[in-house]
């Protein structure tokens, strides 16, 4: 558990309210002594120096001072000075490092033309074993960096590189292994599906954690501005996660300012947005409240879609904590989200809605100095309305179609975690939850049809499907834990999780090995072992197409292991390689075609698929370099594969991709401007080909028949795709004005999902089959956007 108190720090020294400079982190004891001078600077800019010393008063040269969302970063001279100069004006994260010192990492606010001056005293430490990252394609994301590795994303690149929509989600495509299209931010790692991927904010997993959930997941449930930092593990994660095959996506909310208050509005074509953070009782209490309101229907306007498609969407968050004791501190978390989907065509209607609400309280001790613990309940309820009629052409015949279809997920839960250092080389971390799942089905489908008689002729034909149930259901974990550091450069966590299933009566047990291995002061060995399980959710029952039964528990094992290496001149590579084994698949519905379509389950490419096996293998490279203030640049590259074994054959998944390749650069010319590129590719995800036979009929007439008998059998073309975006900053009164341009596919890229296939039977009895683009992903799109802060 990450350390969380600032209580051994005000021992110390009371921090000033007045003072810009506001903690963001605090770890095992720190001192800090802040005062402020002025110095008259060039208009738009401030300065910062400062000195750091030890807890003896002897200067720390060596120690890495940065201030993350500029990419500045300095070394303590061998007095302990630092210094920044010419830092546009605006809030940022300063983090002080150095090995053998506890970091810290503060909220810097540069107001005015000023010098702020710092005296910084660091705190000597031993080396928390939890501090250490053992899990290999783990990568840090805006704010989450415990000091141990790079962030492989800072906050400014994530709200500066160009992205459609502002979406955390989208903009952690660009890390290595997660596939996704343009219109969808569900995240597919390496390999696998978004449902075998667990996201959790601030402790608590979110169920469908996107908002237009029948557009494909279009945008995240949470603003990007309320997420202070991020991890995503996809190289195998530890036991305290489980319930999920691939990976963990954990996110965590922005702190507040010590002292006063920070208002952040933001607007742009997908949406409008505001967040307030502030303090309390001298600090010991922060609040945080975020409010979206989304107005996609605009931008399917720009992009020339369907004036009868409008899809509209808001979310809230709010969090308030209060460190109610030197060594507690209580949360209360809400989170909100409702969107509803509407169209309206000659053919047809639908109207879908879903609401997500979810509140938890979290407590968070440290008993001891060796000893912490986290607890958390919570309750919350996932309900989705759809209703609508539609004309479908399916098989041959004309289909008309009418769904019903009405959904209630409610889940409330207790876990407990604790950790416990015995040692400096041992610690051991155990806990367990304990959950009450419960789900309502209400589904009704008409499909009227008219279809081939006995005679040969067409007769009419209503085929219904009707589920009503009400399943409930309790799952439990426990898992234990011992993390130890024989000799100073390895690390090792050995750990066993145990789940508890009672809707699909399945009791796992699942050993994981997670270490690393500090080869040289600037290079680390990874890897890890584990068996992961992931059950049949008591709300993923496919009812659409009649299923009333739940299925055992998917079981994989993976192996991975990476190797990260830090050059002098500022490169960092990274290089991992993994194989997941899967066993014990359940079997499931897809449709064989992959559009977009309101009534999926009544189309004629649905179909049922058992898979007894899969498999997902790969390798990826990262690279990123930092070239002084001005340029920075990253790429990555993957070369992967994913397959199920379906009746004896192996066939791709869905979002198989052999070869990814990545590229991001970002200039600054001064320190108004910031100019971001980002160019992807990736090869041709499968679909399959579309096979026409025909019936004649008694009176002549001939009926096609639509088959799909190779299931993923051909591929679409390579995707790729240049975005840019320009961003100029602004200095208005006592706030920043961030405006920028974005520039989505600019050289208009002709990227599909699916290709649509048509026959034509001439009278000589010939039939030809053509094919053309289906549905296509989004074509150049230009968007303006602001966000002010003050």
């Amino acid at each position: 558990m990450n350390d969380l108190f600032r209580s051994r720090m005000e021992e110390s020294i009371a921090l000033p309210t007045e003072s810009p400079l506001s903690l963001r982190r605090f770890g095992l004891p720190l001192a800090f002594l802040l005062s402020l001078a002025t110095a008259q600077q060039v208009e738009g800019q401030g300065s910062v120096t400062g000195v750091v010393r030890d807890e003896a008063g002897v200067p720390v040269a060596g120690a890495q001072v940065q201030v993350l969302e500029r990419r500045l970063r300095t070394l303590t001279e061998a007095d302990g000075t630092f210094a920044f100069q010419a830092i546009p004006l605006g809030t940022y994260t300063l983090r002080v490092a150095q090995i053998g010192y506890q970091f810290g990492e503060f909220e810097l606010a540069v107001a005015d033309s000023s010098t702020q001056e710092l005296f910084i005293t660091l705190s000597s430490i031993r080396l928390r074993l939890a501090d250490i990252v053992v899990t290999p394609g783990r990568f840090g994301v805006m704010e989450s960096s415990d000091g141990t590795s790079r962030q492989a994303l800072t906050r400014e690149e994530m709200e500066t590189m160009p992205q459609l929509g502002e979406d955390v989600f989208r903009g952690m495509r660009r890390l290595p292994g997660v596939a996704s299209d343009d219109i969808s931010t569900r995240l597919n790692p390496r390999g696998g599906t978004d449902q075998e991927l667990l996201v959790m904010i601030d402790g608590l997993e979110l169920y469908e954690p996107y908002h237009l959930k029948d557009f494909d997941g279009a945008l995240g449930l949470i603003d990007v501005n309320s997420i202070g930092g991020a991890e995503l593990a996809t190289g195998g994660f530890s036991v305290e996660h489980g319930d999920k095959l691939t990976g963990v996506l954990d996110m965590t909310s922005r702190l507040a300012p010590v002292s006063g208050t920070r208002t952040t509005v933001g607007l742009s074509f997908t949406n409008a947005s505001l967040m307030n953070r502030g303090s309390f009782d001298a600090g010991n209490g922060q609040w945080l409240f975020a409010a979206r309101r989304g107005y996609l229907d605009i931008v399917l306007g720009l992009t020339g879609g369907d004036d009868d498609l409008s899809p509209q969407y808001y979310d809230i968050f709010g969090k308030v904590q209060h460190l109610v004791h030197r060594n507690h501190r209580v949360s209360v978390n809400v989170l909100h989200g409702d969107d509803d989907l509407s169209i309206d065509e000659s053919d047809g209607i639908l109207e879908t809605g879903w609401k997500s609400s979810y509140g938890w309280l979290t407590w968070d001790a440290s008993l001891t100095e060796r000893f912490s613990a986290r607890t958390i309940a919570w309750l919350g309820r996932v309900t989705r309305e759809r209703f609508g009629d539609h004309d479908i052409f399916s098989s041959g015949d004309s289909v008309h179609t009418t769904v019903d279809d009405d959904r209630v997920f409610s889940f409330a839960g207790v876990r407990q975690d604790l950790s416990i250092d015995v040692t400096n080389r041992v610690m051991f971390k155990l806990g367990g939850e304990i959950k009450r799942v419960a789900s309502t089905y209400d589904y009704f489908r008409a499909d009227r049809s008219r279809a081939v008689a006995t005679g040969g002729g067409f007769t009419g034909r209503i085929e219904t499907v009707m589920v009503d149930v009400d399943p409930v259901g309790h799952e439990a974990s426990g898992y234990v834990a011992t993390r130890v550091r024989p000799v100073d450069p390895l690390t090792a966590e050995v750990g066993v999780r145990f789940d508890r299933i009672s809707h699909t009566d399945d009791s796992d047990l699942a050993p994981r090995v997670l270490m690393a291995l500090q080869l040289t002061p600037h290079t680390t060995l990874r890897g890890s072992w584990g068996r992961y399980f992931q059950s049949h959710g008591i709300h993923e029952l496919e009812v659409a197409d009649g299923q009333v039964e739940y299925f055992s528990t998917d079981m994989a094992e993976q192996v991975a292991v990476g190797v990260e290496h830090e050059f002098p001149n500022d490169v960092t590579v990274r290089i991992e390689a993994y194989r997941r084994n899967i066993a014990d698949q359940h079997p499931r519905y897809i449709n064989a075609m992959w559009e977009l379509r309101a009534f999926y389950e009544a189309e004629a490419d649905r179909m049922l698929i058992d898979p007894t096996r899969g498999r997902a293998r790969g390798l990826e490279v990262m690279i990123g370099h930092e070239l002084g203030r001005r340029w920075a640049w990253s790429a990555h590259y993957a070369l992967a594969s994913a397959e199920d074994e379906i009746e004896g054959e192996w066939v791709p998944r869905r979002h198989d991709q052999r070869h990814t390749i990545g590229f991001d650069a970002t200039y600054r010319p001064n320190n108004r401007w910031l100019l971001a590129g980002a160019w992807s590719f990736h090869t041709g995800w499968p679909t399959t080909e579309t096979v026409f036979t025909t019936d004649t009929l008694l009176d002549g007439s001939v009926k096609f028949n639509r088959l799909y008998p190779d299931l993923h059998g051909i591929r679409i073309p390579s995707y790729h795709r240049l975005d840019f975006r320009i961003t100029r900053n602004f200095q208005l009164g006592h706030g920043a004005l961030q405006a920028y341009i974005d520039l989505f596919n600019v050289y208009g890229r002709t990227n599909i999902r699916s290709y649509n296939y048509w026959a034509t039977l001439y009278e000589d009895g010939t039939m030809v089959v053509g094919r053309n683009n289906g549905q296509e992903l989004l074509p150049f799109l230009p968007s303006i956007g602001f966000r002010y802060e003050f």
